[in-house]
């Protein structure tokens, strides 16, 4: 019963999908984002389900066994209480879950991620390299045979842009890894010097950008930033 409630409680306070994003967070896994997927396509079905369950409770109650009513009734109440709480969900009265991705990301970078070491290789490096005049905010991927163990044993992603030095706003160097892509979003870390503050959250917002004789106007996307250890910081993409 514990055990029970402690499921039931988690579903609606953290979302339907909360526990199972969390927990492929901490394992950094992008399959439950398929999961996910496969599991919101059960929303219509538990709708169709609920509706028949209904008509055959109010229409044929004085029939059934007690067994029959007994099983009917769990069968309603979960069918409601699994499309009330994405209702919740829906509602953004829940956190979101890609928020409770991130929570398990966390400690999934913290328990993993070398951040001294990270640091000390990017000291090995010569600015002129990586830093063009005006500044390169792009950023110049790093090649796997060129990372250090450090960065290799977080396994990042497989975009050639996965993991890419860059210029800080303070004119120093800093590598960015990435995860994920396409329609799930990004994320990962950044690791510049030990004195680099954690830049604030960036909301998302339309841009303009002068090309020639006209303005054009883009849809940048935010960043959300939350600090990791000092000179280091965790990031994901927000639209």
């Amino acid at each position: 019963m514990i055990l029970l409630v402690a499921i039931v409680a988690s579903w609606f306070v953290w979302g339907p999908l909360g526990i199972i994003f969390y927990m492929g967070g901490l394992f950094n896994s992008i399959w439950v984002f398929l999961f996910g997927f496969l599991l919101l396509l059960l929303i219509p079905l538990a709708a169709i389900f609920l509706l028949a369950l209904a008509l055959r409770i109010a229409f044929s109650w004085r029939r059934l066994s007690g067994r029959e009513r007994a099983l009917s009734s769990v069968l309603t109440v979960t069918l409601a209480a699994f499309l009330s709480s994405f209702g919740l969900g829906f509602a953004g009265m829940t956190p979101s879950s890609f928020d409770m991705y991130l929570r398990g990301f966390t400690r999934y970078v913290k328990a993993r991620t070398d951040v001294p070491a990270i640091q000390t290789w990017l000291g090995t490096l010569d600015p002129n390299e990586y830093l063009k005049e005006p500044r390169d905010f792009s950023g110049i991927p790093v090649l796997p045979a060129a990372q250090p163990r450090a960065i290799m044993r977080l396994h990042p992603g497989h975009s050639p842009y996965a993991v890419k030095v860059l210029a800080d706003d303070e004119g120093g160097l800093m590598v960015r890894l990435m995860w994920g892509g396409g329609l799930i979003g990004t994320w990962g870390i950044v690791v510049g010097h030990r004195e680099m503050k954690v830049p604030q959250t960036q909301e998302p917002a339309w841009m303009k950008h002068r090309v020639g004789s006209r303005t054009e106007e883009f849809y940048k996307y935010g960043e959300y930033r939350r600090h990791l250890a000092s000179g280091a910081y965790i990031w994901a993409e927000r639209e």
